[in-house]
């Protein structure tokens, strides 16, 4: 229940969001990778959530203190059960 309620309210605060940014929300799915540029937070009676921004659409994703230092930069995690593991740093593809 609790989490049915959780997906309602980033939904309907996402889509609000979208209104005013101009782009696309995209909610993410649990085992989902997500990356792109951290913008900021919002904060919901859910909890606090960190807005990530690709070119043409951004997600609210759970928020973790430790990306905090990310503000304004690329970052990448999978939503895993409600929370995200965060891999940050460089990431060098092959």
């Amino acid at each position: 229940l609790l989490a049915t309620l959780r997906e309602r309210e980033v939904a309907r605060v996402g889509a609000e969001m979208a209104e005013s940014k101009g782009l696309p929300f995209r909610a993410a799915a649990d085992g989902e990778s997500v990356s792109g540029k951290f913008t900021g937070t919002v904060q919901l009676s859910s909890g606090k959530f960190a807005v990530v921004e690709k070119s043409h659409e951004f997600t609210l994703v759970p928020w973790r203190p430790i990306i905090d230092r990310q503000l304004g930069r690329e970052v990448m995690g999978v939503v895993q059960g409600g929370s995200v593991s965060w891999q940050l740093g460089r990431q060098r593809g092959i």
